[in-house]
Order: C-alpha cells, then sequence, then structure tokens
C-alpha cells in the first residue's frame, strides 16, 4: 500500500522544518538536546506521520560518526522545557501559517530520554568524500509520532555538525 503524500499536502497537512544553521548534534543520552527535535504536543488530536528526514554537515567531519533518528521511549503528558524553536512550513508552499500541531526545536529538554529507531547515514573517515556529507532518508510513513513523543536526530562516536530537515504528514488520531 503506498502513501498519497501529493494529496495531504493538496489539503494542507504536509509540514516541513529545517535548521537554519548548522548545529552540534546530541548524543543519545542526555535529556538536553540541541540539533533538531520534531515533537507532538500531548492532547494535539493529531499523529504525525514521518516522511523524511535529512542531515547535511556544515562542518567537514575531522572523525567518522553515525547519525541516527532517535524517538521517545514512551509518550509524556510532560512538554518540552527550555525551547530553542525552528519554524514550520506547509509543504504546498503557504508559509508558515501555524497550522501545524507540531513544534521543532533546535534545543531542548525532553521530558524522556530518547531511543535510536533509524540510521540517517554514516560520515567517511576521511572526509574528502564530499557526497556522503549530506544524508537523506526516506521514511514514508514508516515511523509515526502519537501525542506526547518526539523525534530527533542523534548520533554515535564524533559530534556532528550540521542542518536536518524533516517533513511530515499530520492526520487526526
Amino acid at each position: 500500500m503506498s502513501f498519497d503524500l501529493a494529496s495531504y499536502n493538496r489539503l494542507g497537512q504536509a509540514f516541513v522544518a529545517c535548521n537554519q544553521a548548522g548545529q552540534t548534534v546530541t548524543l543519545i543520552d542526555t535529556s538536553t538536546t540541541t540539533g533538531f527535535v520534531l515533537s507532538n504536543p500531548w492532547g494535539s488530536g493529531k499523529k504525525l506521520v514521518l516522511m523524511q528526514a535529512a542531515f547535511a554537515y556544515t562542518t567537514v567531519p575531522v572523525a567518522r560518526a553515525i547519525v541516527f533518528l532517535a524517538m521517545s521511549i514512551a509518550p509524556s503528558a510532560v512538554a518540552h522545557a527550555t525551547t530553542t524553536a525552528e519554524t514550520i512550513y506547509g509543504a504546498d508552499g503557504s508559509g508558515s501559517a501555524g497550522r501545524s500541531a507540531a513544534r521543532v526545536y533546535n534545543a531542548s529538554t525532553t521530558p524522556n530520554l530518547p531511543v535510536y529507531s533509524r540510521v540517517i547515514g554514516y560520515s567517511p573517515t576521511t572526509p574528502a568524500t564530499a557526497a556522503a556529507l549530506t544524508q537523506t532518508e526516506y521514511i514514508g510513513g514508516a515511523l509515526i509520532l502519537v501525542p506526547g513523543s518526539y523525534i530527533q536526530t542523534s548520533y554515535i562516536t564524533t559530534a556532528p555538525v550540521g542542518v536536518t530537515s524533516m517533513m511530515w504528514v499530520e492526520v487526526p488520531v
């Protein structure tokens, strides 16, 4: 069964967000995150169906790193604290109309710790391999954020610095 993203986009239910400057991605075992966090607030009445995530290095890595998507371990009614927001835009080009139930942060204190959920990519040990410095993961609805959950970029080995973007569709719970 395929997911008809264009139909949701025509209805104004598809959204995108991206860091506007390079951010250092946070290791998984902390609730104080930097990089990129997509959150579905408790009580939103929506599920966020993740379609795509990408990470692009803005600083050439000096050592290898594996970039992951990490999801909240369980939904929580507790809101994110000490947040630095990014802007969410309609994927239909309608601008930042504030229609999205989601929240996006480049810094936040999450209500619980995340778990690694999906690999986005790997940077080379020889940074001259530029092709590996932008990684896109086509998720196509395989990951869904229920109210009270979140997803963020994370890593293993060397902390990457770059921009993350995500695209999702919002559907009723």
